[in-house]
């Protein structure tokens, strides 16, 4: 038989759990702005019913006891949130990577006002002085030439140098964010465990999982471009090097110029033997750090050697030599890989710009296509997840009438009770 009070106990399981809907509506109401919130619904369920015996006869059937609360949980989609950390870390890997190979783009100056253009100037003036290999006027424009194609290549690599001391720092800065993070994550997860109700340190795990999936996830992440990134400005670089020590050392340039002859005679009147354009005796973890334009033949252009005869009139025959090293083939070590490419100076260093661009282009478009993913399927996971005003107002409603509803079902029910108790007679 039931209690008389019955009635009641239903009520006020009514009033409690319509109570914990509005006040957890309220609370994703208050959260709709905050980072990393998961809306949190109330999971009703219909608690036990019990026997109701028939007054009339043996049969028998089921009371209803009300409604109770058996969970609020947050609504989210572990689905989605796999799919967003996959690709926030391959676009954090390609941002990286294109943000690199920009930097290394505008360094180059290409194309119009880098070292394409100092080449063409520098063996133009070669050709200038097989022309007129006595004139101190070419020969000055030469040096001034030779002056600036090794000061541009020498601020590339000193770019290229600062590039990747740079990446490397933002590595080191890059594995501190993840030591860190791995901290709070494993912290979380130990508060986690003792209380796994705690929504609220849920949301803030699964938020420190997204900053982490930008930085290293599944091999890919910030880190990862980086690690991509310092190599594509290794490789650069060493190939910048082997461009000016092909051009100087592997064409045979000096000797050529060490075995001429200049326009300073000695006492007997002949030609005395020529200097060198460039001084390769300099110091330097590259190659473009140990060459220089020869201090001799600055102060004096007229110790360059440009004449294979050290007669009256000289012949210009190593200006020539030189000059038409611009279309020579020559072997380069790509990369310090010992796989050699066999071009001109021009085109092996035209082939680096060609290759820097083409992988600008293809992450740009990678990165594109990554963030317009990325998007999309953080859209949908808000849609999941995140707070609607709308749907909240809506909700507000709903669970007040519901509220009222059960109020006014438990003073009904007090009226009930009051006449059985205070009203009728014994």
């Amino acid at each position: 038989m039931t209690s008389t009070f019955h009635g009641l106990e239903v009520g006020k399981r009514s009033l409690y759990t319509q109570q914990t809907a509005l006040t957890t509506t309220g609370n994703n109401i208050s959260n709709a702005n905050t980072p990393g919130y998961s809306r949190q619904r109330v999971d009703m369920q219909a608690t036990s019913s019990i026997t109701y015996p028939y007054q009339t006869g043996s049969s028998s059937s089921q009371l209803g006891t009300g409604v109770s609360v058996e969970s609020i949980e947050r609504v989210r989609s572990e689905y989605l949130d796999s799919q967003y950390r996959e690709r926030n870390g391959q676009f954090g890997s390609e941002s990286t990577k294109l943000e690199t190979l920009q930097q290394i783009e505008e360094m180059t100056r290409e194309p119009g006002n880098g070292l394409s253009a100092s080449f063409d100037r520098f063996f133009s003036a070669w050709e200038d002085l097989a022309s007129n290999p006595d004139s101190l006027a070419a020969r000055a424009v030469l040096v001034e030439r030779s002056e600036e194609l090794l000061s541009q290549g020498k601020t590339l690599n000193d770019g290229l140098a600062s590039l990747s001391k740079s990446l490397n720092d933002q590595m080191a800065a890059v594995n501190d964010q993840i030591t860190a993070i791995s901290s709070q994550i494993d912290r979380l997860n130990k508060e986690i465990a003792l209380k796994p109700e705690a929504n609220e340190l849920k949301d803030r795990r699964d938020l420190l999982m997204d900053e982490m999936s930008g930085l290293n996830a599944q091999n890919t992440g910030k880190l990862e471009g980086l690690k991509q990134s310092l190599s594509e400005v290794d490789h650069f670089q060493s190939d910048l090097n082997e461009v000016f020590n092909q051009l100087i050392n592997g064409s045979g340039m000096i000797n050529l110029m060490t075995s001429g002859f200049s326009l300073v005679k000695d006492a007997n009147g002949t030609m005395q033997q020529g200097k060198a354009m460039f001084d390769t005796s300099g110091t330097g973890g590259t190659f473009l750090e140990t060459v220089s334009v020869n201090q001799e033949v600055k102060a004096n252009p007229a110790t360059l050697a440009a004449s294979s005869t050290n007669s009256a009139i000289s012949n210009g025959d190593i200006a020539t030599t030189i000059s038409d090293l611009k279309n020579e083939t020559l072997s380069f070590d790509v990369a310090n890989s010992n796989v050699n490419a066999e071009a001109s100076v021009s085109d092996f260093y035209g082939m680096l710009i060609s290759k820097i661009g083409a992988k600008s282009q293809a992450s740009e478009r990678s990165v594109e296509s990554h963030q317009a993913v990325l998007k999309s399927i953080d859209q949908n996971r808000m849609s999941v997840s995140g707070v609607s005003l709308d749907e909240e107002m809506s909700n507000l409603i709903q669970f007040q009438h519901a509220y009222n509803a059960a109020a006014r079902y438990v003073s009904t029910t007090d009226e009930l009770l009051d006449v059985i108790i205070n009203r009728m007679g014994v």
